[in-house]
């Protein structure tokens, strides 16, 4: 928790005014469609009160439909297509996780299928991508190891 928000022109807040003005502006409900059930009920999920954005969890979604890693296939297209209308039909946000570089899937939905909300990359990739570039440069500095 932090008081340094844009919101707040980045100056220190009072933790309760934090919360009052995160929850009553700032705040975003955000569900996880990441099951072969979670899809079947994205139209109900959708309708929830509070409910800003369904994020497909696209690796999580391919396990548990018997088809992982496979997100290219008309399968998972398909799935996207269910959170989407559900999306359109219901004025939640379309968003997708998981899929993040060279995807033909993911341009099509980004393209197609009106994804409001993308993640770009997860922090566990972004570290490991900073420890490899740190790793590589020491390279230089043969030291007895």
């Amino acid at each position: 928790m932090t008081g340094q928000l844009p919101q707040f022109s980045m100056t220190a807040q009072p933790l309760q005014r934090v919360i009052e003005e995160s929850n009553k502006h700032g705040s975003s409900v955000i569900v996880m469609i990441e099951t072969g059930q979670s899809l079947k009920n994205a139209d109900e999920i959708s309708q929830v009160e509070g409910v800003d954005v369904l994020l497909v969890g696209s690796n999580d979604l391919c396990i548990d439909l018997g088809i992982p890693g496979q997100f290219e296939t008309a399968q998972f297209r398909s799935a996207l297509e269910t959170v989407s209308q559900a999306c359109k039909k219901h004025d939640k946000i379309f968003g997708i996780a998981g899929i993040y570089e060279g995807s033909e899937t993911l341009d099509w939905a980004v393209k197609s299928l009106d994804v409001g909300f993308l993640l770009g990359q997860y922090d566990a990739s972004i570290i490991f991508k900073g420890f490899k570039q740190s790793a590589e440069s020491m390279k230089k500095f043969s030291i007895g190891l």
